[in-house]
């Protein structure tokens, strides 16, 4: 087995000086690298920008770009070894390769033409590097040329999934356990009286939903046996600001990969300037990014676009086949190996019917369960939407680039320089009944078939409002009276309810960019003041839980890594929710506390309700007799024998910074646990948690290891594009050697921004370094 030094990462770092030559270029390209290490490049023809970058982002990506197309194509295993599997057969049946290849067949030749143009750029890096990223030292091994519809297998991969299957199959196979009466107790959909996206500030009217008689369906089925995501974006009209222009700042919440997510970059031509974050592999700028006269930033749109079908399969004459409206007809069948590393190669079997690849259960035993979603079933135009919108001039410019986009349904607040701001819900919504929503449903009768998608001009939007600003932080987008079914939840008001309040709060025509950098800092919990009000009406049960009590007394909910306050709410309130969910799901609670796939979305939905009832003063979820009271003041106790535990005697020093920290962790740690310490950055302590706009969300089962994060922060000024900031909670780089791996994280642990340059003579006069392309 190979082993690594300091210095083999040194060695692995690309040359991004030195002037190279290729066939591919028509004319000079001039890439410049900031004091970050971004890349700023600039060309005289399309085609020659998007092959550089995929040069360049070959040149610092290359590894991260791999690990994702493998991942995508159900491929992880090959490095990673039998760990890996049970996830690759997952992704091999999902089939993101098959659609990409689709995906491509159906996009424009122009946007064909991007993809091919950056992946000969990501190949001209394979051929010509002297070092290849410290990665395949460590598992002896070359990556293996880029293909055109790789580039869109790995954006796929980065977003398909995150959708609504894995709950949806959660409730399908566990109704029966835990009985749906109980389940429906803590599945009432969208609070009432939380704040929706259009219109803007208003509140939502409808009643909570009762799942019972839905859920009961799924305890009649015939089952095979049992086997967060999130993001902050807003806009303000000019009538706030101080020049007269509208302003928007973001952020999107996911996990902390290492490399980031997201990779940083700048693109300039004739045709078009562009400037934001992209996916590594995938040519262009996508969802966080501004060109000259529009600026946007995405939110996922929590919309249900994922259905899951219960199918009946029978063998016959050789022949597989699953039942549909009384007919038997013919599923395709694939044959698939997955090689997995040390060890031999794992068989496999995909079942397709027209619902799509089946993910759960055996075909081969009679049932199976496939999973339908718009971005798994057939080829669609979304490249070039991608490409449309980097090219658009205006906010409903960029409204139509959106019409043929299709996975995951997004949110965008958008400006632009006209004046002109507002809200976009863009993407492939099914239209269909709410009972596809709740659990698997059965596939052969064809009562739950898909009749369409909701037209792109009857999603919700908002274009210059009346209210001047619009906030969308993943809450439900539209009214109770839309006449679409879009999905049975999203997340509760209380992100988007601070940001709200932070916005009513700017005095009209004085706002500036600084304002909208203390909205991504707004620390302020609102579920922490309704718990923590409650916590201090208990009896405390002993002095140390007296003393927690009276630091609780002053503390106006925020979630500030410096302060104790945050840590004695939340231990409290991890062992409340544990408790509730023993009480509500039973023998089954174990397994779900200890990750379960599909659980912890309805941990945070038991959690939710939890909040709404001790709000309320309700006592619906408890049982008979008990009071939340009693409640809380056994999970106050149980909260400061832990804390005692893990941080000392003395409560003074309980700060949450001390518990709730970032713990970045290379995808090859685990396989290499002796180059672990080479291949991941520090930690570092944050503000914040599920609740608040400067996320930094935790797992019940693992408290408090922040898992949920702002993988990107960017602020948009459209009167003087030079105002923009942004900062990623690592680096540009994906060489662990180098010194722009993780050299903002400490800069991001402070809420804190590197400038967004824009200004070319600026970017040339403070480059770290320049690399002109060349033709050959």
């Amino acid at each position: 087995m190979a082993q690594i030094t300091q210095e083999d990462l040194q060695a692995a770092l690309p040359d991004v000086t030195c002037p190279m030559q290729f066939e591919a270029l028509t004319d000079s390209v001039d890439v410049y690298r900031d004091l970050w290490g971004i890349p700023h490049i600039r060309a005289e023809r399309e085609t020659d920008l998007f092959f550089a970058q995929g040069f360049v982002t070959a040149q610092d990506r290359l590894w991260h770009m791999d690990f994702d197309r493998h991942q995508a194509l159900g491929r992880w295993a090959e490095f990673a070894g039998p760990s890996a599997v049970a996830k690759d057969r997952l992704l091999r049946v999902a089939g993101m390769g098959r659609t990409a290849k689709l995906d491509y067949e159906v996009a424009s030749a122009k946007a064909r033409a991007m993809v091919d143009a950056y992946t000969a750029g990501v190949n001209a890096f394979l051929e010509t590097a002297a070092q290849l990223p410290v990665e395949y030292r460590l598992l002896e091994e070359r990556p293996e040329p880029w293909e055109n519809w790789h580039c869109l297998a790995v954006y796929k991969m980065r977003n398909t999934l995150l959708g609504t299957f894995e709950p949806k199959l959660f409730r399908t196979l566990m109704a029966e356990r835990i009985g749906p009466e109980k389940m429906a107790s803590f599945l009432k959909g969208y609070p009432r009286g939380h704040l929706v996206t259009v219109p803007p500030g208003e509140a939502y009217a409808g009643d909570p939903l009762d799942g019972t008689e839905m859920l009961q369906k799924a305890t009649g089925m015939p089952l095979p046996d049992a086997e967060d995501q999130g993001s902050n974006a807003w806009a303000i009209s000019g009538r706030f600001t101080a020049t007269g222009l509208p302003l928007m700042g973001g952020d999107s919440h996911r996990g902390l990969d290492t490399p980031n997510v997201y990779y940083q970059i700048h693109l300039s031509c004739p045709d078009f300037t562009v400037i934001g974050h992209s996916v590594p592999g995938m040519p262009g700028a996508l969802h966080f990014c501004h060109n000259e006269h529009v600026g946007w930033g995405m939110t996922y749109g929590s919309a249900d676009t994922q259905d899951l079908f219960v199918e009946r399969f029978r063998e016959q004459d050789g022949v597989r086949e699953y039942e549909f409206r009384g007919e038997w007809r013919p599923a395709e069948v694939l044959q698939e190996t997955l090689v997995v590393r040390g060890t031999d190669p794992v068989p496999m079997e995909v079942t397709i019917t027209h619902h799509g690849p089946v993910i759960a259960g055996d075909p081969s035993k009679g049932v199976g369960i496939a999973i339908t979603d718009p971005g798994l079933m057939e080829g669609t135009r979304w490249v070039d939407s991608a490409r449309d919108a980097m090219q658009a001039t205006s906010v409903s410019g960029l409204r139509e680039a959106f019409r043929d986009w299709t996975d995951r349904v997004n949110n965008y607040a958008v400006v632009d320089v006209q004046g002109n701001f507002g809200y976009i819900h863009a993407g492939r919504i099914p239209i269909r009944g709410e009972e596809n929503g709740w659990t698997a449903v059965p596939g052969w009768t064809g009562e739950h078939e898909w009749q369409g998608y909701i037209p792109h001009e009857e999603l919700p939007s908002a274009i210059n409002p009346e209210q001047g600003y619009v906030v969308t932080c993943n809450q439900r987008v539209a009214p109770h009276d839309y006449p679409y079914y879009v999905g049975l939840y999203a997340s509760p008001e209380f992100r988007a309810r601070r940001v709200q309040t932070r916005i009513l709060e700017l005095v009209p025509g004085t706002a500036t960019l600084d304002d909208m950098a203390k909205i991504h800092a707004e620390l302020i919990s609102n579920p922490a003041r309704i718990f923590s009000e409650a916590l201090l009406q208990v009896d405390p049960p002993n002095a140390d839980c007296e003393t927690a009590l009276s630091m609780l007394s002053s503390w106006d909910g925020r979630m500030d890594r410096d302060l104790v306050a945050p840590t004695i709410y939340s231990m409290a309130r991890v062992y409340a929710t544990r408790w509730l969910v023993r009480h509500l799901l039973g023998d089954l609670a174990e397994s779900v506390l200890a990750g379960l796939e599909g659980g912890e979305a309805h941990i945070r939905l038991i959690g939710l309700e939890m909040i709404l009832e001790i709000e309320r003063g309700d006592a619906a979820l408890l049982p008979v007799g008990v009071t939340w009271k009693e409640r809380l003041g056994e999970a106050l106790r149980e909260a400061v024998v832990e804390l005692k535990d893990r941080l000392g005697a003395d409560p003074t020093g309980w700060t949450w910074g001390r518990l709730h920290r970032t713990k970045p962790c290379h995808v090859l740690a685990s396989v290499f646990p002796e180059a672990a310490s080479l291949l991941s950055p520090p930690g570092f302590a944050v503000h914040g948690d599920g609740d608040t706009p400067l996320a930094g969300s935790y797992a019940v089962h693992d408290p408090f290891s922040v898992v949920g994060l702002s993988v990107n922060r960017y602020l948009h000024d459209p009167s003087d594009w030079t105002n923009s900031r942004w900062i990623v909670p690592l680096g540009a780089s994906g060489h662990p050697g180098s010194p722009h791996f993780a050299d903002q994280a400490a800069l991001w642990a402070d809420v804190a921004y590197i400038p967004q340059l824009w200004d070319w003579a600026q970017i040339k006069v403070e480059a770290e370094t320049h690399q002109c392309l060349k033709p050959a």
